[in-house]
């Protein structure tokens, strides 16, 4: 397989204008004038990377960090070993139960809030 290279070529010449500056390059190029033409050039070589190295990191590091989220300290595997692992059971309200003999309750419960508010505020 053979390299491939970039070479940038900058080429000073006294002109007139744009059109006659073009001109004396072109035919320094192409060899017919040989002097008074000031030239400079770069050479590198393009790189084309192998993508497989990339991807091999990219695998390293998406285990590595599956690693260390999946690891467990001791004090993080001890946290819930106090409490109750089962979810909380709690007793119907007596408010939701007004079938069941207990119709007077709001009514109760109201007069009682206006008993203690009447209370509160003759003292």
């Amino acid at each position: 397989m053979s390299r491939k290279f970039k070479t940038r070529i900058e080429i000073t010449s006294p002109a007139e204008n744009k059109d006659e500056a073009m001109e004396i390059v072109g035919d320094y190029l192409s060899g017919n004038i040989m002097s008074g033409i000031d030239m400079k050039y770069a050479t590198r070589q393009i790189r084309f990377y192998d993508h497989s190295a990339a991807k091999a990191v990219a695998i390293v590091l998406l285990v590595a960090i599956g690693f260390l989220f999946s690891v467990k300290t001791p004090g993080q595997a001890n946290l819930n070993m106090g409490t109750c692992q089962m979810a909380a059971v709690q007793p119907p309200l007596k408010t939701s139960k007004v079938s069941i003999g207990e119709a007077n309750f709001k009514k109760a419960w109201e007069d009682k809030q206006i008993h203690e508010a009447i209370g509160f505020i003759k003292k």
